[in-house]
């Protein structure tokens, strides 16, 4: 019954989140997932530019991004199939702000640090109740403006709802991101589960293959920013996807965009859109995802992000 039940965790949990994250699971997920609305809208390629307390799930070196500190929560949703959510509180503060130079399109501060805890909750095909938690914790130093390196460290840990089946996990990432070329143009490389053991209770260390993220983006003419983003592992592109915002109407709105193709197994795209709305120190981003697997609205997030600190 225990191998029965670790299968439909793991044919759950793919078959959901592999569209955003990716594939890698040991039987549940045991890893942390992307956060943001903002990333969602954006097909996952929201990474640089500045992202704030909310590049601990992406891209720890954009964490000096932040101005001060910043407060957010998120809630995930999905459509079809077994009942799952997932839901993340994170807490970020920087140090040593740098005001912005006249040619400097993304400021950044020298140092910045946040800390985050999630939780994965899914009732599975046999009406078990499966449960996650993660923490994980981030830092990053940019020693020269046009440059920032960073690292993340998380531990996992859960199972069924009756004690069965239960799993722990650690996992190391680290990102850099610098501007090159020209102020307005960003790179970034995030080497994931570059060191990752996973145990079920019981058992021997299993390790989860690393996976390699390459992004560039560009603050572009006319308030718009894009991106474009791959993700490479088990020797494949298991996701390229290419996001864009629009700053609408600056400080209030903002209008996003993305498409992304997920080349495990049978590759399929995803569009996906969303907004945020500025209100004062706060920011409330939607983000939907339509994967032709499920149906339009196969995945909604919403987050609501609390700024302050700042000079």
């Amino acid at each position: 019954m225990s191998a029965t039940r670790r299968i439909l965790a793991a044919a759950c949990l793919l078959a959901l989140l592999a569209p955003s994250a990716g594939a890698g699971s040991l039987g549940g997920s045991f890893r942390l997932w992307e956060h943001g609305a903002r990333d969602l809208a954006m097909g996952g390629a929201a990474t640089l530019l500045a992202p704030g307390a909310e590049a601990l799930f992406t891209q720890p070196a954009s964490l000096v991004g932040m101005d001060g500190w910043e407060v957010g929560a998120s809630l995930r949703r999905l459509g079809g199939g077994p009942d799952l959510y997932l839901s993340s509180t994170v807490l970020g503060w920087s140090t040593g702000h740098r005001p912005p130079l006249a040619s400097e399109r993304t400021p950044t501060s020298l140092g910045a640090a946040a800390g985050a805890f999630q939780y994965l909750g899914a009732t599975l095909a046999d009406e078990s109740v499966w449960g996650e938690w993660t923490l994980a914790g981030g830092l990053a130093w940019s020693p020269m403006r046009w440059l920032s390196m960073g690292a993340r460290g998380s531990l996992a840990g859960g199972g069924h709802d009756d004690g069965a089946d239960v799993g722990r996990a650690v996992s190391l990432s680290v990102g850099l991101r610098a501007v090159v070329l020209h102020p307005a143009l960003e790179v970034g490389y995030v080497a994931e589960d570059l060191h990752h053991r996973f145990r079920w209770e019981g058992g021997e260390d299993r390790r989860r293959e690393p996976a390699q993220v390459l992004a560039l983006a560009a603050r572009l003419p006319w308030r718009v920013a894009a991106e474009c983003l791959g993700r490479h592992r088990f020797a494949t592109w298991e996701r390229i996807a290419l996001g864009a915002e629009w700053d609408a109407w600056p400080g209030r709105l903002i209008l996003r965009g993305g498409l992304a193709r997920h080349g495990l197994g049978e590759a399929r795209w995803t569009p996906s859109l969303g907004f945020g709305l500025g209100l004062g120190a706060f920011r409330l981003d939607y983000g939907a995802a339509f994967d032709g697997g499920e149906g339009p609205g196969s995945e909604h997030r919403l987050a609501l992000l609390w700024r302050g600190g700042g000079p």
